[in-house]
C-alpha cells in the first residue's frame, strides 16, 4: 500500500475496482468511481489555480460528496481544511480567513460562500466541478495533508496541522491494532472536521475497508443510526460514548439485525462504566475498546474492555496503554518525570504528533518540547491529568487547564467566556459544565440580565460559536466568585450556581440538539 495519502484510492481501484468503497444511505462508489471522482474534482482544483501547499476549504454535509473532496484536494498535494457545516458565518470565515484558503469546495454557492469570507476573488467550487482528472502528487511525507481546527483560548480557531506522514502513521496503528481488512465496513458519527473523521478518511482506505458515513439526518434519530447499521452491515463503530449510550437505549437495537458489528470503539469523553456495561450487554457480539488522543497526535492509546466481563457500576473505564511505536511520560508540576504509580501531566511521543500549529510558532513551541534525557525526540505536552497504576494501565483524571469535553467536542472554557464578555451590557462571565444525563454548559453572567436580554445573549451567541459550545442556559448572578489573585474561582462558580438552580433563567434546549 502507498506510503502517501494521494495514492490510497489508486490502490483500491486497482485491487477491488467494483468493490463497494464508501456510502451515505444515498450516494454509493466503488473503489473505481471514488478514485474518478476524487481525480476530476482534483482536476478542477488544478483548473482554478489550486497548487501543492495551497489550503482548499472543504465546506460540505458529511456525505460521499465530502470524503470525495477531501481526497481530491490531498491527491493534488493540497492541503485540506474541513469546515463545520453548521457553523455559523462568523466562525466559518474566521477558519478559512486564519488557513488563508485558495479555494472552497462547498454545496452553499459561490455568492453565499464569498459573503462569509468577504473574499469576493475566492475560488469557489461545486462538490461535483470536474476538470481533467488529476494524477496523485508527488509530495514529501513531511508535507501538511490537512489542518483541523479547534477554538483557542482567546476564541480565536486554531489549526492542528498533520502531515501525510502523521497521518498515514495514524492508519497503519489503527489498521493494525484494531485488524483492519477489506471485509470491514467502518461507521463513524464525527463530522468532517472532527479528527476522529480521520479512521474513516484514511485508515478504511489504507485497509481496503467500505465507509458507512453517517449523514447529519441520520444521527438526529437513533433509530435511524440502527436501521443504517444493519442495513449496510457495518463491522466497526467508533464515536462519543453518548451516541452509543442513544443507539443502546432510543435505537431499537433489538429489532435491528446488528450482528455484523464487531467492534465498537469510543472515545472523546469518560463512558459511565454502567452505561458501558448496559451497552456491551445491548451488542454481547462486539468487542469494546476505550480510545484516547487529542488532535494533536491522532491516537496514543486504546483500552481493550473484556466483553466476558463487563466493568461493574463503580468501576473507572481506563485509556489503557500506549500503542505500538508510541512512549508516554508522566511529569508534576516542576516538569520531574513521575516513575511508578503517580499521577501527573501526560506527555507523549509518537510519528503520529502534528507537525504543530498553523501560524502560531508560540502555541506549539508551548506544546511540542523536547526533554535531555530523551535528545531530540519530541513530546506533546496533552494538558491532561493521568493516573498510572500499578498494573501500567493510565486512567484519565482531568483537564490541568479549563479545557473541557462534552459529547465529545473539546471546548475551552476561556474561549466561550471570551465571546460573552465581548456582548453588550455583560462585565463579567463565568461558563462550567453542568454533567448529568446530558452534559451541557451553563454561563453565570453578572449584572443579573432582564430575560429578554437572556434571549438577545442566546441569539447573538448563535453567530458566534459553534453549535456544540453554545451555553444551554444563561443564569444571572450578582457576581461571578474570583480567587485572590483576580481570575475565576471555578470551584465556588459550581457552588454558585447549585444555589441558583432555582434562579429565573433562560433555557435553550434546541442548543442541545
Amino acid at each position: 500500500m502507498p506510503e502517501l495519502l494521494t495514492g490510497l484510492l489508486d490502490a483500491n481501484a486497482a485491487r477491488d475496482p467494483d468493490g463497494d468503497a464508501a456510502t451515505d444511505g444515498t450516494d454509493r462508489v466503488s473503489w473505481t468511481a471514488y478514485r474518478d471522482r476524487a481525480a476530476a474534482l482534483g482536476g478542477a482544483l488544478l483548473a482554478a489555480g489550486v497548487e501543492r501547499g495551497d489550503r482548499v476549504a472543504v465546506h460540505l454535509p458529511k456525505s460521499v460528496d465530502s470524503f470525495v473532496a477531501a481526497h481530491a484536494v490531498v491527491r493534488i498535494g493540497a492541503v485540506m481544511v474541513p469546515v463545520d457545516w453548521f457553523a455559523p458565518p462568523d466562525y466559518v470565515g474566521a477558519v478559512i480567513g486564519d488557513a488563508h484558503v485558495a479555494a472552497v469546495i462547498s454545496s452553499a454557492g459561490v455568492q453565499r460562500v464569498q459573503e462569509i469570507t468577504g473574499a469576493t476573488e475566492l475560488a469557489v467550487l461545486a462538490p461535483d466541478a470536474a476538470g481533467t482528472p488529476a494524477s496523485p502528487a508527488e509530495v514529501d511525507p513531511a508535507d501538511p495533508a490537512y489542518i483541523v481546527y479547534t477554538s483557542g483560548s482567546t476564541g480565536t480557531p486554531k489549526g492542528i496541522v498533520h502531515t501525510h506522514a502523521s497521518a498515514l502513521a495514524y492508519a497503519h496503528r489503527a489498521v493494525d491494532t484494531y485488524d483492519l481488512g477489506p471485509s470491514d465496513r467502518l461507521a463513524n458519527i464525527a463530522p468532517l472536521h472532527f479528527d476522529q473523521s480521520t479512521f474513516e478518511l484514511w485508515a478504511a482506505p489504507l485497509a481496503g475497508a467500505a465507509v458507512v458515513i453517517v449523514p447529519d439526518g441520520v444521527l438526529r434519530f437513533p433509530a435511524s443510526v440502527s436501521e443504517l447499521i444493519g442495513r449496510e452491515h457495518a463491522t466497526v463503530w467508533y464515536s462519543v460514548p453518548y451516541a452509543i449510550e442513544q443507539l443502546v437505549t432510543r435505537g431499537a437495537p433489538g429489532d435491528r439485525d446488528l450482528s455484523s458489528l464487531r467492534w465498537v470503539l469510543f472515545g472523546g469523553e469518560s463512558f459511565p462504566p454502567a452505561a458501558l456495561a448496559a451497552a456491551q450487554q445491548a451488542l454481547p457480539h462486539a468487542r469494546f475498546s476505550n480510545v484516547y488522543g487529542p488532535a494533536e497526535v491522532n491516537q496514543c492509546t486504546f483500552h481493550h474492555v473484556d466483553t466476558a466481563t463487563p466493568v461493574g457500576t463503580e468501576a473507572v473505564v481506563p485509556i489503557g496503554r500506549a500503542w505500538a511505536d508510541t512512549e508516554l511520560l508522566l511529569v508534576d508540576d516542576a516538569d520531574r518525570v513521575l516513575d511508578g504509580v503517580a499521577e501527573g501531566e501526560l506527555l507523549v511521543s509518537s510519528d503520529t504528533m502534528m507537525a504543530g500549529y498553523w501560524g502560531r510558532p508560540e502555541l506549539t513551541a508551548a506544546a511540542i518540547v523536547t526533554r535531555p534525557a530523551t535528545g531530540d525526540r519530541r513530546w506533546y505536552r496533552t494538558g491532561d491529568l493521568v493516573r498510572r497504576e500499578a498494573n501500567g494501565t493510565y486512567v484519565f483524571v482531568g483537564r490541568s487547564d479549563h479545557q473541557v469535553k462534552v459529547r465529545g467536542h473539546r471546548i475551552e472554557l476561556e474561549a466561550v467566556e471570551s465571546v460573552i464578555n465581548e456582548l453588550a451590557g455583560v462585565v463579567a462571565c463565568a461558563v462550567l459544565v453542568e454533567r448529568g444525563e446530558e452534559d451541557r454548559l451553563v454561563a453565570l453572567v453578572t449584572p443579573p440580565p432582564p430575560a429578554t436580554d437572556r434571549s438577545a445573549i442566546t441569539k447573538a451567541l448563535r453567530h458566534r460559536l459553534p453549535r456544540y459550545s453554545l451555553p444551554a442556559e444563561i443564569i444571572g448572578v450578582v457576581s461571578v466568585p474570583r480567587t485572590g489573585v483576580g481570575k475565576i474561582d471555578r470551584v465556588a462558580a459550581a457552588a454558585l450556581l447549585a444555589e441558583n438552580r432555582a434562579a429565573p433563567a433562560i433555557a435553550s434546549p434546541e442548543l442541545l440538539r
